[in-house]
């Protein structure tokens, strides 16, 4: 498994990124759905799955949704430093959890309306590594 993608910081960013499972490319769309929190998030498929990815930002909440299989990685509670915690619900596979695993070390600010306000004048000067409609 492979991600690619613009830096931010050392970390790839998922602006412009892009993800390939054994080869074959994961095709990844930003949904924005309005200002709210939650109302960011990418749409995925990998050969006959569609996987929602929706995250709080770097550090915090993400979740990788597969039908009803879900994969929710977070902070650890209660416990000093950057520990996360991941569980599962429903029929996952090494794959699902694999992207959710990669997807924790990319920059997904652009998911966040913090970060996607921030993006708006790096887009500008930089360009836009991905369409975000």
């Amino acid at each position: 498994m492979v991600f690619r993608g613009g830096g931010h910081g050392g970390v790839p960013s998922l602006d412009g990124g892009w993800l390939q499972v054994d080869g074959i490319p994961v095709r990844i769309d930003l949904r924005v759905k309005g200002v709210r929190k939650g109302s960011r998030w990418l749409d995925m498929w990998y050969l006959d799955r569609q996987y929602t990815y929706k995250s709080a930002g770097q550090g915090k909440e993400a979740v990788l949704r597969r039908g009803d299989a879900t994969v929710t990685i977070d902070r650890a509670v209660g416990r000093p430093g950057v520990e996360r915690v991941g569980r599962s619900t429903g029929e996952l596979d090494a794959t699902d959890l694999a992207v959710a695993i990669v997807l924790e070390q990319v920059d997904t600010s652009c998911l966040t309306l913090t970060g996607a306000l921030l993006a708006i004048p790096r887009g500008f000067l930089l360009g836009n590594g991905r369409d975000e409609g």
